[in-house]
C-alpha cells in the first residue's frame, strides 16, 4: 500500500471522529428574536439605566423584623418525592426525588440550601421591588386523593403588604403549583411588583453545569448554557421558563392568570442558575397561580405535565423516533434480564443479525472492488505505452466485472443513525443513572473508571484487522487507535455497544472464512 493509500483512511477516520465530537458535545445554541412588539417568548436586552426603560431587577432588600414566629419545616411525601417547605420565606426548602439506584429504593437531592446568601437562595421566594417578607406563619396542611397543600401567611405591623402562598403538590405528577396573593395595606403610589425566584436542580454528584431553558416566540423550546448567557437578557411573557441539569428539570410549565411580564436569570454560579419570574403592577388585592415541573427529565414524566418538555432530552429532533424506540426496547429487555448492560449486549447482537445481509454484501463487494482494482493495476503495467489500448482494455474490465456501488457502505450508513441516537439515549437518559453492569462499571451513565472496555475495542479492532484483508489493515489499525481515545471519554454503555459491535465483527469474519473453508 502506498502513502496515498494510507493516507484517505486515516484522513476519514479523523473526519468521523471529529464530526462525532460536535454533534455529541456541542450545545444547543438559541438565538434572540427582534421585532416590533412584545410577543410571548421574544427576548430583549436592558438598558443599564433608568432613563431608557425599566432594568432588570435581581436584588432582594428583606424587611429588618424579628422573628414572629418560630420556625417550622414541613415535610410532604409523595410516591414520587419527599419536600420540605419551611416557613423561613414560605419557601421550598429541599426536593428529593425517589428513584431506584442499584435496584434499591434511593433518594436524589435536587433542591437544597446552597452558598452562604441563604435568604437569597430560597426555591419560590416571593421578592417585592422594595421591602421583602421573610418570616411567614405556617396556616396549615390539607390532603385530598390527588394532592396535597401547604398554606402560608404573612401579616406584620411594619410592612404595608400582605401576602398568602399556597403550594399544591400532585401525588402523581411532579408538578407543583403556586398560588401568590397580595394584598396592599394602604394605598400605595408605586402599587406592588412581586417576583418569584427559583433554582435549576443540583445534584453534587451529577458533573455537568446548569442551562437555561425557554420557549421562544416561536413556540420552540431553546437551551442554552448558563455560562454563556448574557446578563442583560430577559424575555415577555414567556410560556416556558427555567433552568436545567444532565438528568433533571425545574421550569415554570403554565402561567393561567398571566402573572410573568418578563423573565431572567441571574448570573448563574457553576452550580445553580436562578429563574427570575417578574410580576405586573398593581395596586387592588390580586391572586395568580403558577405551575411548575420540577422532576426528572424522564419522557413519560414529563408527558404527563406537559410535552413540550421532551423537547429538553439530549435525543430531541430528527433522531427522536429511533431514540425513543431504543429507549422503549432497552427497557422492555431490561425487565427480563434485569440488567440495563446485558439489555445492551442483547440489543448489539440483534442489530448485527439485522445488519448481517448487508454485511456479506458489501463483503462480496469489497471483494470485487479489490480483485478490479488488481486488474486494473496489471493492465496499467502492461499497457502502459499503448494509451488507446489501456482505455479499451480498461472499459472491457469494467464492463465485465462491473464497476462497484456505495453498496459496501451500506451496513455502515445504516448504523450511524442508529449509533448517533442509542449514543444520545445511553449518555443523557436518567434511567441509565448508577445502573450497574457488572465487576467494575457500577454507573452505565458515566465513563469507564479503569477504561477497560476501550482497550477490548481496540484489541477487538486489531483482531478484526488480523482477520480481514491485507490492504485494509492500516485503515483498520488507524481507527482502532482513534476510536479508543475517543471511546475512553463515553458513557460506559456506548463504549459497551461499540465494544460488543466490533468483537462481533471479529467473530462473523472469522465464522465466515472457516465456513468457507470447510465448502
Amino acid at each position: 500500500m502506498n502513502f496515498k493509500d494510507m493516507l484517505l483512511p486515516l484522513g476519514l477516520a479523523l473526519i468521523t471522529v471529529f464530526a462525532i465530537q460536535r454533534f455529541f458535545f456541542s450545545s444547543n445554541k438559541g438565538q434572540d428574536s427582534s421585532g416590533q412588539g412584545a410577543r410571548s417568548g421574544q427576548s430583549f436586552v436592558a438598558p443599564r439605566n433608568k432613563m431608557d426603560y425599566r432594568p432588570l431587577n435581581r436584588e432582594i432588600d428583606f424587611i429588618d423584623e424579628k422573628r414572629l414566629h418560630k420556625a417550622v419545616m414541613t415535610e410532604v411525601e409523595t410516591d414520587l418525592a419527599k419536600l420540605v417547605f419551611s416557613n423561613d420565606g414560605a419557601s421550598l426548602e429541599r426536593l428529593e426525588i425517589k428513584r431506584k439506584l442499584n435496584g434499591k429504593p434511593s433518594l436524589i437531592n435536587t433542591v437544597f440550601p446552597v452558598g452562604q446568601k441563604e435568604r437569597e437562595d430560597k426555591c419560590f421566594l416571593v421578592a417585592l421591588e422594595n421591602k421583602t417578607p421573610y418570616y411567614y406563619k405556617l396556616l396549615g396542611t390539607s390532603e385530598t386523593d390527588s394532592a396535597i397543600e401547604v398554606r402560608y401567611q404573612y401579616r406584620s405591623p411594619v410592612s404595608d403588604v400582605n401576602i398568602n402562598k399556597t403550594y399544591t403538590i400532585f401525588k402523581e405528577t411532579y408538578k407543583v403549583n403556586l398560588k401568590v396573593e397580595v394584598e396592599q395595606k394602604k394605598e400605595l403610589e408605586e402599587g406592588v411588583r412581586a417576583r418569584i425566584f427559583f433554582p435549576s436542580p443540583f445534584t453534587p454528584e451529577i458533573p455537568g453545569t446548569p442551562s437555561a431553558v425557554v420557549v421562544n416566540e416561536k413556540g420552540s423550546v431553546e437551551r442554552k448554557p448558563g455560562g454563556k448567557l448574557d446578563a442583560q437578557t430577559g424575555w415577555f411573557n414567556p410560556e416556558l421558563f427555567g433552568g436545567d441539569s444532565k438528568y433533571f428539570l425545574n421550569v415554570m410549565v403554565e402561567d393561567a392568570d398571566k402573572f410573568v411580564q418578563r423573565a431572567y436569570y441571574r448570573a448563574p454560579s457553576d452550580k445553580k442558575l436562578f429563574s427570575i419570574l417578574e410580576g405586573p403592577n398593581v395596586q387592588k388585592p390580586t391572586s395568580w397561580t403558577v405551575s411548575f415541573y420540577f422532576g426528572p427529565k424522564e419522557e413519560g414524566a414529563m408527558a404527563r405535565v406537559d410535552e413540550r418538555l421532551e423537547q429538553t432530552l439530549e435525543y430531541s429532533g430528527l433522531l427522536a423516533p429511533i431514540a425513543k424506540f431504543l429507549l422503549w426496547f432497552l427497557k422492555l429487555l431490561k425487565e427480563y434480564v434485569g440488567n440495563y448492560g446485558l439489555a445492551i449486549i442483547i440489543l448489539t447482537l440483534l442489530i448485527r443479525l439485522f445488519l448481517l445481509p448487508f454485511t456479506m454484501r458489501a463483503e462480496e463487494g469489497m471483494k470485487k472492488r479489490l480483485e478490479l482494482q488488481k486488474k486494473l493495476k496489471y493492465v496499467e503495467q502492461k499497457y502502459k505505452n499503448d494509451k488507446e489500448t489501456l482505455n479499451r482494455t480498461k472499459a472491457e474490465l469494467i464492463r465485465k466485472h462491473g464497476m462497484p456501488g456505495v453498496g459496501g457502505c451500506l451496513p455502515l450508513l445504516l448504523q450511524v443513525p442508529v449509533f448517533f441516537a442509542l449514543s444520545r439515549v445511553l449518555s443523557s437518559s436518567i434511567e441509565f443513572y448508577k445502573a450497574p453492569f457488572v465487576f467494575w462499571i457500577h454507573d452505565l451513565s458515566a465513563k469507564d473508571p479503569y477504561y477497560v472496555l476501550p482497550v477490548l475495542l481496540v484489541l477487538a479492532m486489531l483482531a478484526q484487522a488480523l482477520t480481514g484483508e491485507k490492504s485494509q489493515r492500516f485503515m483498520v489499525v488507524a481507527m482502532a487507535l482513534v476510536l479508543g481515545a475517543f471511546v475512553a471519554n463515553l458513557a460506559a454503555g456506548l463504549a459497551l455497544y461499540i465494544m460488543m459491535s466490533s468483537l462481533l465483527g471479529v467473530l462473523q469474519t472469522t465464522i465466515q472464512k472457516r465456513w468457507k473453508r470447510a465448502a
